[in-house]
């Protein structure tokens, strides 16, 4: 039901998997895209057409005990993804967690996390489920002016209670996230990548090991404790890490240089102090740059960005940044489209592998449109009264087109066997009535 160009990307993906898995693969990828209703097993199965043609079992089997890996096929996702940046540009890479909420007591390796959509400053709100940490790729497309990023790999996050009952070592939100940056820079040493994060990232944790091919771009503390650059050696003695103390970001003192940029797509006037320093804490003696903000929309106080790379200016810097925000994109469109919290698995291997379908079919959904689209000057776009300044297609609009060209296809095939009776029909009229 696939368009051919979708079968030729996901043809890429056939050495992960053995004949008969990636068959449920094309099964499961062509089911996620079509399913309107709840993304669980069977009801990605009913959107495919296969229920009462295929035994069900063997797709749970595909997620709870097949012989493929989610790494696996995240890195071909990433060389896929990889190919829609020219060689010598440097790679932009969002790295943050989502939550994915659950209730029930079987599900496995749920536990109680930070819900960051309903929590405030000063009154956290929990939520039981799952904590992803989700590394993607930010793509631009000139043609909208608008950035997507693309996730590739991924990592679930336990609680120590979680582990504990698992019988497994607890590992740290930023250990996780250390590994899936390895991963990047082993697989490709010869691309240069920047990566952007919020707070919770930018720490000794991953800032200290960061690979030569990766620097980083991400929120600092306004009460950093902050050091000029080591003298050189003197010969006497034991080398210094560090100089000598400066102010932190909140007490530095000088004159504001104001400067027009584009922050979330709108130009804005802010006003800015730039400056280099060693952050101890976080980096040993590796020089950062620093760049204090005063004026960014929706902040009250002044706030501090920092960057591993000191060729950046101030504007490329809260450019970068801002290019962060489309994985908070990313997470609301497969969580409302794609169904990133409906599978209720109870086996710790279906957990680690159905949830990330949903992040890889939002990258080849959007893969597949920026293709599609090039040849054609008018795209199809569902537009309102309320949507009076519309220009650029939405991932919805583009999950849409996807789906009509799959129905389309189908109902041809079905046609030209004459076989095109209410009876035939019924894959297409069940999603319709159910979705």
């Amino acid at each position: 039901m696939l368009p051919e160009s979708m079968l030729r990307c996901l043809a890429l993906f056939e050495n992960c998997f053995t004949s008969p898995s990636y068959r449920r693969f094309l099964t499961l990828i062509t089911g996620w895209l079509l399913c309107v209703g709840k993304h669980t097993v069977t009801g990605v199965m009913r959107a495919a057409g296969v229920v009462g043609v295929r035994e069900h079992s063997g797709f749970h089997r595909f997620f709870s005990r097949g012989a493929w890996e989610p790494d696996a096929l995240g890195l071909v996702m990433l060389r896929l993804v990889l190919s829609l940046v020219r060689v010598e540009s440097r790679v932009v890479l969002a790295l943050d967690d989502t939550l994915a909420r659950h209730t029930g007591k079987h599900i496995s390796s749920a536990g109680m996390h930070r819900d960051a959509l309903l929590s405030c400053q000063g009154r956290p709100f929990w939520h039981f489920g799952h904590n992803w940490i989700v590394l993607a790729v930010v793509i631009e497309f000139p043609r909208w002016k608008k950035h997507f990023a693309l996730p590739v790999l991924a990592r679930l996050y336990r609680t120590e209670k979680v582990n504990k009952k698992l019988g497994e070592p607890h590992r740290k939100l930023t250990e996780m996230a250390c590994e899936l940056i390895r991963l990047v820079s082993e697989h490709f040493p010869e691309r240069r990548f920047l990566l952007v994060a919020d707070n919770n990232y930018v720490n000794r944790s991953v800032v200290r090991p960061l690979p030569s091919n990766i620097d980083l771009v991400g929120r600092g503390r306004m009460d950093a404790a902050l050091y000029a650059p080591a003298p050189e050696y003197s010969g006497r003695g034991r080398p210094r890490v560090r100089g000598r103390k400066l102010a932190s970001p909140k007490d530095r003192r000088g004159p504001w240089r104001r400067l027009e940029v584009q922050i979330y797509g709108r130009k804005t006037k802010v006003q800015v102090r730039v400056f280099d320093a060693v952050w101890y804490v976080v980096s040993h003696s590796r020089v950062l740059r620093f760049v204090v903000i005063r004026g960014w929309p929706g902040h009250d106080n002044d706030d501090v960005l920092m960057s591993t790379d000191l060729e950046l200016d101030a504007a490329e810097v809260i450019a970068d940044y801002c290019r962060r925000w489309s994985i908070e994109e990313t997470f609301g469109w497969i969580k409302s489209r794609l169904g990133f919290e409906d599978p209720h698995n109870r086996t710790e291997r279906a957990v680690q592998r159905t949830a990330p379908m949903a992040l890889w079919t939002y990258s080849l959904t959007i893969l597949w449109y920026a293709r599609w689209a090039r040849a054609r000057e008018r795209l199809p776009m569902r537009l309102a009264p309320w949507y009076t300044t519309k220009t650029a297609p939405s991932f919805s609009d583009m999950l849409a087109t996807l789906r009509r060209q799959a129905w389309t296809l189908w109902l041809s095939d079905q046609a030209r066997q004459d076989r095109l009776d209410q009876k035939e029909l019924e894959p297409l009229l069940d999603a319709v009535g159910y979705g």
